[in-house]
């Protein structure tokens, strides 16, 4: 009997058992469920957050790209303004060069275009020196001699060689001498036979070649015979010379009667008026002495020199 009584309660305590256990398991599945949701949430946020970041992260991407595709924009415009400047300041500075350039070959083309006239000038110079030296020593006396003369004096010596100079002077010189002597006796022949025009040509151009004079006299000749042809402003600076270079004689009285009326002839009354008088105190008893007289008195009281006299 005790065997059935005990059984039953066994029975009864497994039963127990048993439901306990379906409560726990339940409560575990329970749990399970609960966190397998929670677990589920969780995910769908990660996810949910994942895409976010995502989101994110493509837009600082876009922004990135914005700002680098800006920055590449603002570099090649900074790069392109500056090769352009830099491309300006080269062809400014290659037009400034290139204009130096050009004054710098337009003064040398200048320079050389002087040389090569200053090497023409020379040779010209030299050519002539050579007809002129060899005229010297053909021509005999007359005009072929001294227009050969004339050539040797008006050479640019500047354009002549040292050398050149030497021969042409040495060799004019001696002609010079010959052409003066010439030219001085064919005058005082002409003057003694008054000649007055070939004595006024050949006594001028002793003068002319002879820059001094030895003989006074030649001065008063050359002055008498242009007053005889009528060469007034020719006269005046041979006769004044004359007085300037003798005494007080008979010859200067005359001298200056001369020199009065060419100065007279010539429109100076004044001069002609200072001429006269100092030939008039010369010799006052003179035979020339009237006649200066005369003229002091038919000259104007004034007369403004250049204006032509009142004959």
């Amino acid at each position: 009997m005790s065997e059935d009584t005990h059984t039953p309660r066994s029975s009864a305590m497994d039963k127990g058992d048993d439901s306990s256990d379906l409560v726990l398991l339940r409560k575990e599945i329970i749990e399970a469920r609960n966190l397998v949701i929670k677990n589920d949430n969780l995910l769908k946020n990660l996810h949910a957050e994942l895409k976010l970041m995502g989101r994110r992260a493509d837009e600082q991407e876009k922004r990135h790209i914005f700002t680098s595709v800006t920055a590449y924009i603002a570099f090649a415009v900074i790069a392109s303004v500056g090769a352009v400047a830099y491309a300006r300041a080269e062809v400014h500075t290659a037009r400034e060069e290139a204009a130096s350039n050009e004054a710098r070959a337009k003064s040398l083309q200048q320079d050389a275009e002087k040389i090569k006239s200053g090497d023409q000038a020379r040779r010209d110079a030299s050519e002539k020196a050579m007809r002129v030296y060899e005229l010297l020593g053909s021509e005999k006396e007359g005009p072929g001699l001294s227009a050969a003369m004339q050539q040797s004096v008006h050479l640019d010596r500047g354009q002549l060689s040292a050398l050149e100079a030497r021969a042409i002077d040495d060799r004019s010189a001696g002609m010079k001498v010959r052409i003066a002597e010439a030219a001085l006796n064919a005058g005082q022949s002409a003057f003694r036979r008054q000649d007055w025009k070939a004595a006024s040509e050949e006594l001028g151009h002793y003068v002319e070649i002879e820059p001094k004079v030895q003989d006074a006299m030649v001065w008063f000749h050359l002055g008498n015979a242009r007053m005889q042809t009528h060469e007034f402003q020719g006269a005046i600076v041979p006769l004044d010379t004359f007085l300037k270079n003798t005494g007080g004689t008979k010859t200067a009285q005359y001298a200056g009667f001369l020199l009065g009326q060419a100065y007279e002839e010539t429109g100076n009354a004044t001069k002609a008026r200072e001429a006269y008088e100092r030939a008039a105190s010369l010799y006052p008893g003179s035979e020339f002495a009237p006649m200066i007289r005369g003229r002091l008195r038919k000259l104007p009281a004034a007369q403004a020199p250049g204006t032509a006299p009142a004959h």
